[in-house]
């Protein structure tokens, strides 16, 4: 299994990513929530055309996924349109969070199914929502805390964002956050707060940056450390996996809540998250246009030997 290139000897690619970070942050905040979509969609064009290193390599990778070859049209069509709508997402992301959106805006903006499936799951123990870096979660996220459910967001603390992004824009929307960064202690408020029959929103569709942290596993394509978190958690707790997959950008966002995963009685860690890991596979090849292929702790792995 590669590794990804560590970056922490190179500050200015930091200070480059804080600096966008804090200009697309401006123009939000002059533009408003209704600016990310047409801001969105020239962004993440300009990134595809001229970032030729990463898009190249993310066409390399998604390509076989796909069943054809990097230079297949399809697959050109499937990562221009995941490099839109993820920046349309990271853009509406830093909207809500500045600026409230209020009920009425978050229900004409999003739609959700299957909510049935979550409180049958959660009934009086919790429940784990599996997520996957498609589109607007926080949208999502937003919606169910306005109708009255108690949500709590596992979120990681970037370099580029300053220590109040979350801790400060989460609670605008009734949702409890948790610094995923903060280890043991994270861990233990993700257990209280699933004691206290509350809906644990987190993802695991991202490597880990330090192979001994995670668990090495067959993740689209590649071998590379994953995050076992999510998983020790319900193990420990009892409380149900329930998937939540991303459906459609346009003209709103719209996701579908499922059934709870089964798994079976007396598996190991790695048997759990191998069904984890495929329910989250199978939901982002059946809509890989929504899936932020460029991210960096997928991208950056080297695919696997066949």
């Amino acid at each position: 299994m590669s590794q990804p290139p560590a970056e922490e000897g190179f500050s200015w690619i930091r200070a480059r990513r804080r600096g966008l970070f804090l200009a697309a942050r401006s123009l939000m905040r002059l533009g408003g929530f209704g600016a990310a979509r047409p801001l969105g969609a020239a962004m993440g064009a300009l990134h595809y055309l001229f970032g030729a290193s990463d898009r190249r390599q993310c066409l390399r990778d998604l390509a076989p996924l796909m069943g054809r070859e990097p230079g297949d049209a399809a697959v050109e069509s499937t990562l221009r349109n995941a490099y839109r709508v993820n920046t349309i997402a990271v853009l509406e992301v830093l909207s809500m969070v500045d600026r409230q959106l209020d009920a009425q805006r978050l229900a004409a903006n999003c739609r959700v199914e299957g909510i049935e499936h979550l409180e049958r799951a959660r009934a009086g123990r919790g429940a784990i929502l599996l997520a996957t870096h498609s589109g607007n979660s926080l949208l999502l996220a937003a919606q169910l805390a306005t109708q009255g459910l108690p949500v709590t967001v596992v979120y990681r603390q970037a370099r580029m964002m300053s220590m109040q992004f979350f801790a400060e824009g989460l609670p605008r929307y009734g949702i409890d956050g948790i610094l995923a960064n903060e280890g043991f202690r994270a861990y233990a408020r993700m257990v209280d707060a699933l004691r206290h029959n509350r809906i644990l929103f987190a993802m695991v569709d991202q490597g880990v940056k330090q192979a001994e942290t995670g668990v090495e596993m067959n993740f689209l394509g590649k071998k590379m450390p994953m995050p076992g978190g999510v998983m020790q958690l319900a193990r420990q707790t009892r409380a149900p996996i329930v998937p939540v997959v991303a459906l459609q950008a346009d003209p709103v966002w719209r996701f579908a809540i499922e059934s709870a995963l089964r798994f079976q009685p007396g598996g190991t860690l790695e048997d759990d998250m191998a069904v984890v890991l495929a329910e989250v596979e199978r939901q982002i090849l059946a809509h890989p246009e929504l899936w932020s292929w460029q991210q960096r702790r997928w991208r950056d792995f080297a695919l696997a030997e066949s």
